[in-house]
């Protein structure tokens, strides 16, 4: 808080932002995946902005699939302020990682690759 208005950092790219997400109370980010998980596996409160200009719009599948399962908010540009008033972290559930070695394992002896 600074003279009793939330702090905001923003940027439009950034090739590392590791060090901005951990500092972080709470993020707003597209929703790429590869920003979803790192913040999440930060344990960092998240609302991703979902472009719905992207073609197949795989963005929106993940994101609420995520939103549904209580681990991000889920927003649009249009519903992006309201989504911040309405912000309750309390509701949010940890994400916790899967292991992805018995998929891995599963796929290699599936293609036959030596243990």
């Amino acid at each position: 808080m600074e003279n009793g208005s939330p702090a905001v950092d923003y940027f439009t790219f950034s090739p590392s932002i590791a060090e901005y997400l951990k500092s972080a109370s709470l993020v707003i980010s597209h929703a790429g995946s590869g920003s979803i998980f790192e913040t999440l596996r930060l344990g960092k409160p998240l609302i991703v902005d979902v472009n719905e200009d992207l073609m197949d719009n795989h963005q929106s599948e993940l994101a609420e699939e995520l939103a549904d399962r209580k681990h991000l908010f889920c927003a649009r540009p249009h519903t992006l302020y309201q989504t911040i008033a309405d912000l309750s972290i309390e509701s949010l559930v940890p994400y916790q990682p899967g292991d992805a070695k018995p998929v891995a394992e599963l796929i290699s002896r599936h293609l036959g690759f030596p243990e």
